[in-house]
């Protein structure tokens, strides 16, 4: 029976009506949130992670750049209840300061949130945002220094794209790729993956980390994996191995200190003659010295002493090695050999 030009149409628009009447809840984007973890939150599998770009693609061009403060519609979840207005005498008080409040998303903000309830009463000064002294990504990018010889500490190694022969391609960002390894490990873990980079003449090799990988199966020779952090190239015949620890809070900082703790710069991440501001030096003092993330040194100029000529401040952590990544510098003062001094400490 031939169909009518009407019942056609209404086929071909119901279901776009059926769209549009779904629930839809809404998501504020804070530090460390991807596409991959909100779908994973919101409909219990990450693989359903375009059902929220689709739903946001006028906002986020990359589904690699979602940022702290975006709102992203969450198709088939609850749109939030409205809640009744009290009247404004029996309204409790606000407080003055910026406060973490319980909402769909809270969590750790950065210095880029902003607090909309705070900026309609005035202008809100960047001290005054409470975020993270060193966000996790820069720790889990921050280089590390291995032993001269033989190959790096490591659980296992990337051989590729998941079911692909093609071992030469880079793979990107929620590639599904294969890692061989004998340890153990288990669905959610996630695994960091590096090279071997430059050696520093009597220190070590420097290991880069490219990416992260979550361990989404388990198989005979090792683990599936999709990439969900990727922080340079990532090649086949890369390294893996675990996540460093990350345990600071939103509103710890670094204090100041007038001990006469010192350390003495012993290389670099990279091989580049100028350091600048972003770069990564190496201190010749780690956990046995008490050093913690967050921590800054800072160099002196050798005839005012009280005059600092740049800082740095460490994102990694090892025995006797400490990352620091140059976060002011006057000039290019920051080379081999130079003594930093501990000015600000983590409480």
């Amino acid at each position: 029976m031939v169909r009518s030009a009407a019942a056609i149409l209404a086929l071909l628009i119901l279901p776009g009506i059926a769209l549009a009447q779904q629930a839809q809840g809404t998501h504020r984007v804070v530090d460390g949130d991807t596409l991959w973890d909100l779908s994973a939150r919101y409909y219990g599998s990450p693989f359903d992670w375009r059902r929220i770009w689709n739903a946001n693609q006028a906002n986020i061009a990359d589904p690699n750049l979602i940022t702290p403060g975006q709102v992203l519609a969450i198709p088939g979840t609850e749109a939030p209840t409205p809640t009744e207005t009290m009247p404004v005498a029996e309204q409790p008080s606000r407080p003055a300061t910026t406060t973490q409040e319980a909402s769909v998303g809270s969590g750790p903000r950065t210095i880029f949130f902003q607090d909309t309830s705070v900026a309609r009463a005035g202008v809100v000064r960047g001290e005054e945002i409470q975020h993270l002294a060193v966000p996790p990504d820069l720790v889990y990018s921050a280089p590390r220094v291995a032993g001269l010889t033989d190959d790096p500490d490591h659980t296992g190694v990337l051989t590729g794209a998941a079911g692909e022969r093609n071992r030469n391609n880079t793979v990107r960002s929620y590639d599904r790729v294969h890692v061989a390894m004998n340890s153990p490990a288990r669905v959610g873990d996630r695994l960091q993956i590096f090279k071997v980079g430059d050696t520093i003449e009597d220190v070590g090799r420097v290991l880069v980390p490219t990416g992260v990988i979550d361990v989404t199966d388990i198989v005979e020779d090792g683990v599936i994996g999709v990439i969900i952090k990727e922080y340079g190239r990532i090649l086949p015949d890369q390294f893996t191995g675990p996540m460093p620890n990350y345990s600071l809070s939103v509103g710890q900082y670094a204090q100041a200190v007038a001990g006469d703790e010192a350390a003495m710069v012993v290389g670099f991440a990279n091989t580049s003659s100028l350091q600048d501001v972003g770069f990564v030096a190496f201190l010749d003092v780690g956990t046995e010295d008490g050093v913690a993330l967050g921590d800054e040194f800072t160099l002196f100029n050798t005839v005012d002493h009280d005059d600092s000529e740049g800082f740095l401040q460490v994102v990694g952590i090892q025995d006797g090695i400490a990352a620091a990544r140059i976060v002011n510098i006057v000039d290019a003062v920051f080379e081999k050999g130079v003594i930093v001094r501990l000015t600000k400490k983590m409480r």
